[in-house]
């Protein structure tokens, strides 16, 4: 390679940079949107590290209508589905009017880790973390907007339903294990942090299973000491 050859970045550095230079913002300042550190941004634009699906989110509700598109598709979330959501944004508003108002009908992503084999974060008091993006979805997603909370997902243990690294929308108005068997929720335990599994009844006994695991080894028996926090109503995957 002849020097001064500068190699092709990925077309998702281009766009990053591009919003930032649309938003008239340094690295810096879109830094502070994102809550990250401009070393982040800067490694974003290089192509050194890509963002994580939240951070894409995020950049999508900030690039606005028809530019969000790109974004949300690359977190792994399906244009298509949310078009009709946004169509009322489509109005001679200004931009920074229009964000506001999707952040509004939007559903924050919180900075909160949930495991699936190993433990994940051990705070079940979820709403209390800090908010790192917000994603729209269409109303038919969830009948209650207001109590849908997003986390991200560690390990592949509910795979390939949910891949690793996955942001997880949970229904926090859902949390009576009778009326949950055989769906996906948010668990919590002293011990074991906050877990995303399967809620399975066998019998008198009601278990939290991975779907990766047939053999149900490593299913784990619920009993007083475990909170179920909320049901899993939709996720959010980056293409593989």
């Amino acid at each position: 390679m002849r020097a001064g050859t500068r190699l092709a970045r990925p077309e998702w550095a281009v766009q990053i940079e591009r919003l930032r230079e649309r938003l008239h913002l340094n690295q810096a300042g879109l830094a502070r949107l994102l809550n990250v550190s401009p070393m982040a941004v800067s490694r974003w634009e290089r192509a050194v590290n890509e963002p994580e699906a939240a951070y894409y989110i995020h950049m999508g509700t900030l690039s606005g209508d028809p530019d969000c598109w790109y974004f949300w598709q690359r977190a792994g979330l399906p244009a298509s589905d949310l078009k009709r959501a946004l169509r009322k944004s489509k109005t001679s508003k200004s931009p920074q009017s229009a964000v506001a108002e999707l952040e509004n009908q939007s559903v924050p992503v919180l900075g909160v880790k949930a495991g699936t084999t190993e433990a994940g974060d051990n705070d079940p008091n979820i709403e209390r973390s800090p908010i790192l993006a917000r994603v729209m979805a269409p109303s038919e997603w969830s009948e209650t907007k207001q109590s849908v909370r997003c986390v991200r997902i560690v390990g592949d243990g509910m795979a390939p339903l949910i891949a690793d690294g996955s942001v997880v929308a949970v229904d926090l108005s859902q949390f009576e294990p009778a009326k949950l068997n055989n769906m996906i929720v948010l668990a919590w335990h002293k011990d074991f942090g906050l877990l995303i599994r399967r809620l399975k009844r066998f019998g008198a006994a009601e278990v939290l299973i991975v779907d990766a695991d047939r053999s149900e080894v490593s299913a784990v028996t619920l009993d007083r000491n475990w909170r179920i926090l909320g049901r899993v109503v939709w996720w959010l995957s980056r293409p593989a």
